[in-house]
Order: C-alpha cells, then structure tokens, then sequence
C-alpha cells in the first residue's frame, strides 16, 4: 500500500545535534506541542519524529522511519534536538514520546 504524505519540515544535521525546521504551513504542530507541555517546558522533552529516510541504500524509496529524540530548544519553528541518523529527511510527523 502507498500512501502520499505530504512533509512538514526537514531535518540537517548541526555539529553534534539535528535540527527540525518545520514549514510554517505546519506551526499547528509546534502549538499542539507546547499546549501539552507548557511554554518553556520544551527542553528535555522526548520526541518521536516520523521522517522519511533519504538513505541511498534503501531499495524501495518509499519508507519512512520513526526516531526517538530529546528536544533540547525550541526558537520559533525550529526545533533542535539531539543527534539522529537523519540528514536532508523529510519531517512527516512530530510527537511527544508519552512512554518515555
């Protein structure tokens, strides 16, 4: 089954970190964030953020990856958040990780 998913943001890698830009089409999902934590509760946050991998090694270019991440700032619509295996990815979805 395929589905057409329309991406949010992306991600690049920064130094020892990753940054999530999310289009400002998509800020709803930045306010649904906050509105669960609290403004300025943001760092350490646990994140799940749904991309799709843009590994060349994949065969079937149509796969999309969740990783777990911790949200260390927030400016505006950009989310910097620890180091993951991700670079130039398109951002489907970002969520609080509620089992952490």
């Amino acid at each position: 089954m395929h589905l057409s998913l329309e991406p949010i943001g992306i991600i690049t890698k920064v130094a020892n970190k990753s940054e999530i830009l999310i289009y400002s089409d998509f800020e709803q999902v930045i306010r649904n964030i906050v509105s669960k934590i609290g403004e300025g509760a943001e760092k350490g946050q646990k994140l799940l953020v749904v991309h799709k991998n843009n590994n060349q090694k994949q065969m079937d270019g149509h796969q999309v990856q969740v990783t777990k991440a911790t949200l260390l700032e927030r400016k505006g619509n950009l989310l910097t958040i620890s180091k993951i295996e991700a670079n130039e990815d398109s951002v489907i979805d970002v969520r609080l990780d509620l089992t952490a």
